[in-house]
C-alpha cells in the first residue's frame, strides 16, 4: 500500500484509520500543509516536502511539474529507474532515493545544482554518472550498500571522500585527470 505523509491541520476532519496512519509521521519532515485559518480564507497550498513510500514501482510524470519541491524523499519503495525528467526539480535541496532497486541513474541528476543532500544508499548501483560533479553544493552523499566499483568506493571511503568522489567524476566529465586537480590546489 502506497502512502503519502503530511501533517494535517489541527480540525482536520479524517477517518480514525488514516488519522492512526498519520500519527506517527517522521518529526524531521512533517510539516502543516496549511493552517485552518489559510484554509478558511480560501489561499492555495504550498509545500516543499513530499515524501512517498509503499513499495511503489514508478510514479507518475506529473511528479516532475512539482519544480517548487525543495525535499523528495522516494526511499523505501521499487524503483528501478528514475525518467531524467527529475532534472526539472531545480529546487531540490534533498533527495531520498535509498533502498529502491536502481540498477543507474540519469545523467541529469548534475542539473539538480542546488541539492545538498543525495541519498542513493541500499540500491543496485555498480557506477554513477560523471555528472554527479556538478553538484557544488553537495554535503551529504549517501552510497552505502551498492556493489559500486573499486574505484569509487575507494575515493568515496578515504577522509573527505564525497568531495574527492565529486571532484573525481567533474574531471572525468571534462576530460582533466583527478592528479592534475588533485595537486594543483
Amino acid at each position: 500500500m502506497s502512502t503519502f505523509k503530511f501533517l494535517f491541520p489541527s480540525g482536520t476532519s479524517m477517518s480514525r484509520n488514516l488519522k492512526d496512519k498519520y500519527d506517527n509521521v517522521n518529526p524531521r519532515r512533517a510539516h502543516t500543509i496549511m493552517s485552518a485559518e489559510d484554509a478558511a480564507s480560501g489561499r492555495k497550498s504550498y509545500w516543499g516536502e513530499l515524501e512517498i513510500t509503499g513499495s511503489i514501482r514508478n510514479v507518475s510524470p506529473s511528479l516532475w511539474q512539482l519544480t517548487h519541491l525543495t525535499s523528495l524523499y522516494l526511499n523505501d519503495n521499487c524503483l528501478s529507474r528514475i525518467p531524467p525528467d527529475i532534472a526539472m526539480l531545480v529546487n531540490l535541496r534533498s533527495l531520498d532515493l535509498s533502498k529502491n532497486k536502481l540498477r543507474s541513474l540519469p545523467a541529469e541528476l548534475g542539473e539538480l545544482i542546488n541539492l545538498r543532500e543525495l541519498l542513493l544508499s541500499h540500491n543496485h548501483l555498480r557506477v554513477l554518472p560523471y555528472e554527479l560533479g556538478k553538484l557544488f553544493q553537495l554535503h551529504v552523499l549517501g552510497l552505502q550498500g551498492n556493489p559500486l566499483n573499486k574505484e569509487i568506493l575507494s575515493l568515496y571511503g578515504e577522509t573527505n571522500g564525497t568531495h574527492k568522489l565529486l571532484t573525481y567524476m567533474l574531471d572525468s566529465l571534462t576530460g582533466k585527470s583527478f592528479v592534475e586537480t588533485f595537486f594543483s590546489r
